[in-house]
């Protein structure tokens, strides 16, 4: 950064613009009403994964990370629960890409790619089922922004991090710029595919997606430690749900 500071601030810039465009006016109002439901319901894991599933991640590990779950179970319900908000793809996605076909058939394929491979996994009953403590309106206001913030933090951090690789590499080709990028930071990654070429790349898009890169890993592993998940494994899952969501997509475009 000090060898490149004008690339890295421009990097900054355009992963914040990104955050300001792209992820805050859609997700913000949606993650503020997802925590303030996320704290008044009750039910076992599968009830929690539905709403981790609406939250996207970490909302899921958040929410089953600490319920007294197996490791075996842990392991499983980690794959189960690392997607991203449906939001992202209805809306962002779809507004990127200009076709609202595109992030209904990534979703579709995003979710079922989790399904597949936390069903592949072996599973036990949870040991003690621990409430998440209810929230306030002011309560979800600070989470959610203190999500969004970290969020904000890791695409500046992912684009940078990219783009500082690019300066240093300045015979990078593109493609492999962009699949830094997408293993960084998932966001700006994904927005680089769709800039490429979008028709032809959503099973990419959607393998990315699934992935989620080193930030959205990062925050996951923060909940599942303590269930004895460890980073290796969550890794692994990533990978697996990267490769099941990406074979679902190529086969949903290719019958269309």
């Amino acid at each position: 950064m000090l060898v490149f500071p004008m690339q890295a601030a421009d990097a900054a810039l355009q992963a914040l613009a990104l955050w300001a465009q792209g992820i805050m006016p859609v997700l913000g109002p949606f993650m503020i009403c997802m925590l303030m439901l996320s704290g008044r319901m009750g039910g076992g894991p599968w009830l929690r994964l539905m709403m981790g599933w609406l939250c996207g991640s970490p909302g899921g590990a958040r929410l089953l990370g600490g319920m007294g779950l197996g490791k075996r179970a842990a392991r499983r319900f980690a794959a189960l629960s690392g997607t991203m908000s449906p939001m992202f793809f209805l809306g962002t996605i779809s507004r990127w890409t200009g076709d609202p076909r595109a992030g209904a058939i990534i979703f579709f394929s995003h979710l079922a790619g989790a399904l597949v491979t936390g069903l592949m996994l072996p599973g036990d009953r949870e040991r003690n089922a621990v409430p998440p403590a209810p929230l306030s309106f002011s309560g979800a206001l600070s989470q959610g922004a203190n999500a969004l913030l970290v969020i904000a933090l890791c695409m500046m951090l992912g684009g940078i991090g990219a783009k500082m690789v690019a300066c240093a590499l300045p015979g990078l080709p593109p493609w492999a710029a962009v699949i830094l990028q997408c293993a960084l930071e998932v966001t700006g990654g994904v927005q680089a595919l769709i800039q490429l070429h979008p028709p032809a790349l959503f099973p990419l898009i959607c393998g990315a997606c699934s992935f989620g890169g080193l930030s959205i890993l990062m925050q996951n592993a923060a909940f599942w430690q303590g269930a004895g998940v460890k980073m290796g494994q969550l890794f692994a899952l990533r990978c697996l749900h990267g490769a099941v969501s990406f074979g679902i997509c190529w086969a949903i475009v290719k019958i269309l």
